[in-house]
């Protein structure tokens, strides 16, 4: 059987700590010297890279490190901005043709495995200790988020996103009716109850999720397992997400989203959510903290200075979901040490702090990281929500079983189904990728 759990869980875990000390805590901030950019490979020069991402926020920051990228080493970058929904097919599209359209892949550390075991991303270090580039300051980075795509000693990215799921709640609001952001799920179903068909709030509901089938409602879901004392196997890849917990903790999901949410909602996925929080929609919204950036925005949110933002509720613990982005080079780009050298570029200090953290980019580098708690409104929600946080096991698998994950909190979210037969279902459907997989063979 394929030992992936061990891989995943401990860095994971180890991650929660590295936050809680370096940022939360403030205790260690790691000082690194920058890259000699005046280093350039020694090989043809392209006339273009082409970099591939997810929209919107790192496009911004790609885009505007890109012009100055082309300003220093005279090289043009295109940037291919994806919506979710598509980013994974096409990404491997290219990938097994080995085509090689796409020079920089900015991938989320759920991915890591797959892309590692397949072969399909380069490890950076090897350009990093040659001493014929620059030498890339790594160690400012949190060293179990490197560790998501790491393997054998060989490092495949340099992360430049780290955050949690959050809170946002209209604290004017919750204050008009004496009350605080919700420590726990059952306060927070009070608290959505009062705003829900409340003629003193015409047009306001009381919560929000990211309920659309797949990857948002896997998303959001599983912070509502975890946080009811669930989790999706056992130690020998067992599913054991169906089990009583499991399903309390979806019936629980799919009732708030059903009492308390507008009746499009079961389609919601992140822009959606976010713009019927920024309309005055809503009066709590499970979120994550890129989208702070627009309710703050005058030119498109009619909340802004009415947003607070809190670690999500716990059942039995706070437990939400953790999110990271990283840039790899791809195996097949015929560029390899200039996109190397673009991504260093891009994670370097100083666009970093100037560049990536204006457009809203969750940056995880410690130094910056510290600096931001007390400028950013909703960093002190997401430092403390790494008490506790981790991410769906990154397993070769993991694409297709999120799909089956997010079509079963769909067929409840919608009343298709109740929450114990689309769970027996998807676990019937999850045994049978993996045991195809070979994870119970003996």
């Amino acid at each position: 059987m394929r030992n992936w759990k061990n891989l995943i869980q401990r860095p994971l875990v180890i991650l929660g700590i590295v936050f809680s000390l370096s940022i939360l805590n403030c205790i260690a901030v790691v000082s690194a010297a920058e890259p000699n950019f005046s280093k350039v490979p020694k090989g043809p020069k392209p006339k273009k890279l082409t970099v591939v991402l997810y929209e919107p926020v790192e496009q911004k920051a790609a885009i505007e490190v890109s012009k100055l990228f082309e300003q220093k080493f005279g090289i043009k970058v295109e940037v291919n901005a994806i919506p979710w929904i598509n980013l994974h097919e096409k990404i491997i599209a290219d990938l097994t043709a080995r085509t090689g359209t796409y020079d920089v892949i900015f991938i989320p550390g759920l991915w890591a495995l797959e892309f590692i075991e397949a072969e399909f991303i380069e490890p950076l270090n090897k350009y990093w200790n040659n001493p014929n580039l620059p030498k890339f300051d790594i160690e400012a980075y949190p060293q179990s988020v490197v560790n998501l795509l790491s393997k054998n000693g060989d490092i495949y990215w340099i992360p430049h996103h780290g955050t949690t799921q959050i809170l946002f709640y209209r604290k004017d609001l919750l204050q008009a009716e004496g009350l605080r952001s919700p420590e726990t799920y059952d306060e927070l179903f009070k608290i959505a109850a009062k705003f829900t068909n409340n003629p003193k709030y015409p047009g306001v509901w009381g919560f929000g999720t990211t309920a659309k089938q797949g990857e948002f409602a896997s998303s959001t879901w599983s912070t509502w397992l975890w946080s009811w004392g669930g989790d999706y196997f056992d130690e020998n890849w067992n599913p054991i997400f169906n089990d009583a917990t499991g399903v309390a903790s979806l019936e629980a999901y799919a009732e708030a989203v059903n009492k308390f949410a507008p009746p499009d909602a079961p389609n919601w996925a992140n822009e959606e959510a976010g713009a019927a929080f920024q309309q005055g929609r809503l009066a709590m919204l499970q979120m994550w903290p890129y989208l702070g950036a627009a309710m703050e925005d005058p030119t498109q949110s009619k909340v802004v200075g009415k947003v607070g933002y809190a670690p999500l509720p716990k059942k039995v613990l706070r437990f939400p979901r953790l999110g990271s982005w990283g840039g790899t080079v791809s195996k097949f780009s015929r560029y390899k040490e200039w996109a190397y050298l673009w991504v260093a570029f891009y994670n370097s200090k100083e666009n970093t702090d100037n560049i990536l953290v204006p457009s809203g980019v969750a940056v995880c580098r410690l130094s910056t990281a510290e600096k931001l708690k007390d400028k950013i409104l909703w960093q002190d929600a997401v430092n403390k929500s790494f008490e506790h946080t981790k991410e769906r096991p990154g397993i070769p698998e993991i694409t297709p079983i999120i799909d089956v994950w997010g079509l079963a909190v769909s067929k409840v979210v919608t009343g298709q189904s109740d929450a114990k037969s689309a769970l027996d279902e998807a676990a019937t459907k999850i045994r049978k990728i993996l045991d195809d997989a070979g994870y119970y063979s003996k």
